[in-house]
């Protein structure tokens, strides 16, 4: 967390350790991380569920797959599947129907253009009573984060979520910049 003595208020930024301990993620769990990047988040779930859980950590860069499965490498975690996927199409993730408990969609949705397809995926893959981690940008006037014109409002994806038949379990205070929900199937 950082000051911003302009205006006294503190700006808080996506802290994915304290995000997570937050969830009911439990060791063994089996997670899909879509839209990995890097693995700002993938890691720290990967430590939160333990050797005996997997995290798959998908993304449409091969740099970023990469990077990630050189980071954990490093880090020792050896609970991670990274590799290369096309999200927007049908069973995109080569993930088996209903395999994992969570599926994490952050700073992903804004970038695609076939967003309901993306939550169809996600839905495909999650077990009975799987959760959604989903954060992204907030569709207010910032000067912090990606142009307006790719940012999708809240009410836009109530819309979809209520398509894919998922619902709304609760809203989260993930940072100043974001909006983060919990889904269920």
């Amino acid at each position: 967390m950082e000051f911003d003595n302009r205006n006294n208020l503190a700006v808080k930024f996506l802290n994915p350790d304290k995000i997570i301990s937050e969830l009911e993620i439990l060791p063994g769990m089996r997670v899909a991380h879509f839209g990995c990047g890097t693995g700002f988040f993938t890691f720290s779930v990967a430590k939160k569920i333990g050797e005996s859980g997997l995290v798959y950590a998908i993304d449409i860069q091969s740099s970023k797959i990469e990077t990630m499965q050189s980071q954990a490498k490093m880090l020792g975690l050896n609970n991670v599947d990274a590799y290369r996927a096309n999200l927007e199409e049908k069973k995109g993730s080569k993930i088996k129907n209903e395999d994992v408990d969570w599926v994490f969609i952050i700073n992903m949705l804004y970038q695609n253009k076939k967003k309901h397809e993306v939550l169809e995926e996600a839905k495909r893959v999650l077990k009975v009573g799987g959760k959604i981690l989903l954060i992204d940008w907030e569709s207010k006037d910032r000067s912090f984060g990606p142009e307006m014109e790719s940012r999708v409002s809240q009410d836009e994806l109530a819309v979809m979520i209520e398509k894919s038949d998922l619902s709304i379990l609760k809203k989260i205070n993930v940072s100043n910049f974001h909006f983060g929900l919990v889904l269920v199937k």
